[in-house]
Order: C-alpha cells, then structure tokens, then sequence
C-alpha cells in the first residue's frame, strides 16, 4: 500500500514512465532520496507517508493500482 501511494506522489512530479523507458531512473531515485531514504530513520512511518505525500497511508491508491493493473488490462 505505502509503495503505491508513493508512486502516485512521485508521478505528480515525475515523469515516471519516461523514465523507465529511457533507462535514465535518476530522477526516481531523486525522488525516493528526497521524500523518503533521506527521512526513514528519523520519522515514523505515518510522518514519513504524509511528508511524502500529504496524507496519511490510504488504501485508494492501492486500489487504483490494482484495478489499473488488473481489471483495465483484460
């Protein structure tokens, strides 16, 4: 659940996919240093998510996630 909320956060900022498709990932990893590796041990995980994505762990994003995943593509 927390990965997927990230991504939704760091594709707000992110072209995601064209990074994957270049092969040039810095810019992800940019992103994870900055909002989350950076910050792992000295906040808790409900300070980590929120910092990163501006509210607390929630499900929606694991759900979108799922559906995009599994019920778009059949």
């Amino acid at each position: 659940m927390y990965a997927a909320q990230f991504m939704a956060a760091m594709k707000q900022s992110v072209d995601v996919e064209a990074a994957i498709r270049s092969g040039d990932l810095t810019p992800i990893f940019t992103w994870l240093g900055d909002n989350i590796w950076s910050k792992g041990s000295l906040l808790t995980t409900d300070e980590l998510v929120k910092g990163a994505t501006g509210e607390t762990l929630n499900a929606k994003y694991f759900q979108d996630h799922l559906r995009s995943r599994y019920l778009n593509n059949a």
